[in-house]
């Protein structure tokens, strides 16, 4: 949480809050990750999620530092719809994306971390990114 405020903070986005139930949402689909030991998007569509993983092992914080560097991607520009290749980036400082739950859990030989949001980000034309992510 404390990461993605500064990150946040630097494009003038609003803090985000924890929200419990969100975190046992993201915690109990990071376990079924981990056990599947494989990585895929849930069939949630209220909320906007980030997915990763490392093998052996990673930290929360180096998945949310990856995440927010996409930023420096060669070809992204502010502004409009992005790609796939930023998507994390930009879920992170989404501005009107205010409430944050996070799991992660460890596989036999990954470990899996899962970042939740609410409001969902990365959707609308290219009016709702450029509202919604500023330099």
């Amino acid at each position: 949480l404390e990461l993605h405020n500064k990150y946040r903070k630097i494009h003038d986005s609003p803090p985000m809050k924890l929200n419990d139930e969100m975190s046992k949402s993201a915690q109990a689909w990071a376990d079924k990750l981990a056990s599947m030991e494989k990585q895929q998007h849930s069939n949630e569509k209220d909320l906007g999620e980030n997915l990763s993983y490392g093998c052996p092992t990673r930290t929360v914080e180096s998945v949310v530092e990856g995440w927010y560097n996409e930023v420096c991607k060669p070809g992204y520009a502010f502004g409009g719809a992005t790609g796939g290749a930023t998507l994390h980036f930009t879920q992170i400082v989404w501005k009107a994306s205010t409430e944050l739950g996070f799991g992660s859990a460890k596989g036999t030989k990954c470990t899996y971390v899962v970042g939740r949001y609410k409001k969902r980000g990365n959707f609308g034309d290219e009016k709702d990114y450029d509202a919604n992510v500023k330099k």
